[in-house]
């Protein structure tokens, strides 16, 4: 795959790769995943109507790890350089968990760029404290399909953070169908995470100052909060809906965090309704749980 190199000083490169022709439309992956995050169903899907453009974030899949450079601010740079790399003057934008962080950042400090921006399962900082497992309403279930695996029980007091999620993804394979591990690179995979955490990403990826009320308010573009329904990342989704001035909702039924690789036709289908329609608002009820209604 082909790369640009965002940092001549550091000699960092992106790995990317472009799909379809069309409006330009890039997707970003959240953190320990890659751009095969997106595979096979959604950026083959979505290049059916536009030019879709996925990559490695900076120390993911084919990217170059540096010691340090993982603040968003720093992100959102690399992201800058290839986009002007390819020439892009307009975007919609697509990020998922600190994806979605990314993608936000961008959208305020770029946004007569962007056309679009679709926010997949997010949390801020500035809108959501921190969550422990005890106080996840969706809990109970999970601790049920580790118990029937003969799992090891995370402590109730732990903080629901990007480590926990791949630990319980990765040990419950059945709640995540195909499995997030599919989605990575195996072996090889596990053994880059551990460099890139051997780094100051781990501390940087925490970083969330950048990222204000003030700033999100100013966020005019079309934008679309797409949630799985037990999601602990759902009380970003109301604030982020009664913030920014031109936000819709769409909760996607009975998946949580990483419903883009579980139910990625569904995923598909709500960013095309949201893009297609010249960036119409779409109906909430539209994938809406029954049960979030009552």
């Amino acid at each position: 795959m082909p790369t640009v190199q965002v940092d001549p000083v550091h000699q960092i490169f992106l790995n990317y790769q472009c799909l379809g022709e069309g409006e330009d439309l890039l997707l970003i992956h959240g953190l320990g995943a890659n751009l095969a995050f997106w595979y096979p169903g959604i950026a083959s899907a979505l290049a059916q109507h536009y030019r879709v453009i996925i990559y490695d974030l900076r120390g993911h899949g084919k990217s170059t790890i540096s010691d340090s450079g993982y603040t968003l601010t720093r992100m959102v740079q690399d992201l800058r350089v290839l986009l002007e790399y390819l020439e892009v003057e307009k975007v919609h934008l697509v990020g998922h968990s600190f994806g979605a962080r990314v993608a936000l950042l961008y959208s305020i400090s770029h946004a007569q760029q962007v056309k679009s921006l679709t926010v997949a399962d997010t949390q801020l900082q500035c809108l959501q404290a921190k969550m422990r497992l005890r106080d996840w309403p969706h809990w109970q279930s999970w601790r049920q399909k580790l118990l029937e695996q003969g799992a090891p029980l995370p402590s109730e007091d732990q903080i629901i953070d990007f480590h926990l999620l791949d630990q319980l993804n990765t040990t419950v394979n059945e709640l995540t169908k195909p499995s997030l591990k599919n989605r990575d690179m195996g072996r090889k995979g596990k053994e880059r995470w551990q460099k890139l955490m051997a780094t100051a990403a781990k501390q940087e990826f925490e970083q969330e100052t950048e990222i204000t009320t003030a700033k999100l308010s100013q966020i005019i573009q079309p934008t679309l909060a797409i949630y799985g329904e037990k999601s602990h990342c759902l009380p970003t989704c109301s604030q982020l809906k009664n913030l920014l001035p031109n936000c819709s909702e769409v909760i996607i039924p009975e998946v949580g965090h990483f419903f883009p690789v579980i139910k990625p036709d569904q995923f598909v289908q709500v960013i095309l309704n949201f893009c297609q329609k010249d960036n119409r608002f779409l109906e909430r009820k539209l994938l809406v749980s029954p049960a979030l209604e009552k």
